[in-house]
């Protein structure tokens, strides 16, 4: 076969809310406001530059069913651009823009090939032949939680076969189980590559005998979605074989800042530490970049951290380095914790009961299980390892402080 370049991206969330920016200058604010549009064009951007064949977007262009008229306006004309230069566009539509949705009919350039409520296999023909084989679906509802992918099948001869699929793979946490499906399914199935979309972090969930990836979302919009955001440029050689090259498009990153009062004896150390280790975050990046921080650890400054108001003092202090939207205080006192563990009093209780919950995953499972119904009633996607274990040392310090001002 012939090479093929194309571009994979997904999750584009076109002028979804971003968090975080009530203190930032209104133009700032309207920057980061626009970000998810300016990520789309830097997309595009890509695809012009790199020359690649044709672009993929597998799913939630727009952020809700009932697509916002500026998202919709703001899509065809990056379409445009690429109808001027004959690049053809394969979209499929996602859990959050339907194709039940308000705007759904919306006239895009003829370049853009959108995938129906039905799987079907779209040819992409370069210099009069047949290049490559792209099959999709797009939701018709939001809910979606049939396996589509056992439905997916290549062409026979295909060039190169890519499939399109906007679906929970391999039980991805903190995202809806929507058109779940496990890899060993996608590997079975035939095709070359897989273009997933709905996981906003991106992965490369199997190379052999598959291609299957996620490229995350373009722009981060919360905490959540901290780092390089992109998408993938595809490069696929004469033996069928893809290498694959992160393009980042964020036009703004969120950072989460991870700070300990351990080795810090003054406010004043402790505040150098904290601008320092912003400015270096924020390095290298010429957007600006949206800080979360956190304060963890034990130590003599744990006293001063409880000051009212101090959260809102040492937020305003990082907004000058970063644009902070928050500042978490999670620290506890200067204790012997070792000695503690050896008495017989309600403290040591309480740290044996905390150390079991982080050494023993079981326990943890049990926590997380009986926390779902609150996390269903709240909406919420269900909580990871990693989260949990944060929750328990943060949950541990604050009751540290209070039975140690108990006894004093």
């Amino acid at each position: 076969m012939e090479p093929l370049r194309f571009i994979h991206a997904a999750d584009l969330h076109l002028d979804s809310p971003f968090r975080g920016i009530a203190d930032a200058s209104a133009g700032l604010r309207d920057q980061l406001q626009s970000a998810t549009l300016a990520a789309l064009s830097r997309v595009v951007d890509h695809t012009i530059y790199s020359k690649a064949d044709f672009l993929i977007i597998a799913g939630d262009i727009y952020d809700s069913k009932d697509r916002n008229l500026r998202a919709l306006v703001s899509f065809r004309k990056e379409m445009e651009r690429l109808a001027e230069r004959n690049v053809p566009v394969y979209i499929v539509h996602g859990n959050h823009d339907p194709l039940n949705g308000w705007g759904s009919g919306f006239q895009l350039p003829p370049n853009v090939i959108t995938f129906g409520g039905r799987i079907d296999t779209e040819p992409y023909i370069r210099r009069g032949r047949e290049a490559a084989e792209i099959t999709g679906v797009s939701y018709t509802r939001e809910r979606i939680t049939e396996n589509l992918a056992s439905s997916f099948k290549p062409k026979q001869n295909a060039p190169y076969s890519i499939a399109i699929l906007h679906a929970n793979v391999g039980h991805q946490s903190g995202h809806a189980e929507y058109a779940p499906a496990t890899i060993a399914e996608l590997n079975s199935a035939g095709f070359h590559y897989w273009a997933l979309g709905h996981v906003h972090a991106r992965s490369v969930l199997g190379t052999d005998p598959a291609m299957v990836v996620y490229p995350g979302n373009t722009q981060g919009r919360n905490p959540r979605e901290n780092g390089p955001r992109g998408c993938y440029q595809v490069d696929v050689d004469t033996y069928g074989r893809a290498s694959l090259e992160f393009v980042e498009t964020s036009v703004a990153r969120w950072t989460h800042l991870e700070l300990s009062i351990r080795n810090c004896a003054t406010m004043d150390q402790f505040v150098d530490s904290m601008l320092e280790k912003a400015r270096e975050e924020s390095s290298g990046f010429d957007g600006p970049t949206v800080a979360r921080c956190t304060i963890r650890g034990n130590g003599p400054l744990h006293r001063d951290l409880q000051r009212e108001g101090m959260s809102d003092e040492l937020r305003e202090i990082l907004g000058s380095a970063v644009i902070a939207e928050s500042v978490r205080i999670a620290t506890g006192p200067e204790l012997d914790l070792d000695s503690l563990l050896r008495t017989e009093t309600m403290v040591s209780d309480f740290l044996k009961l905390s150390e079991h919950a982080l050494e023993n995953r079981e326990s943890r499972q049990r926590l997380a299980e009986n926390l779902m119904p609150l996390f269903r009633r709240k909406e919420m996607p269900p909580i990871d390892d990693a989260k949990l274990c944060e929750w328990i040392e943060r949950a541990t310090a604050f009751g540290l402080d209070l039975l140690m001002d108990g006894s004093g």
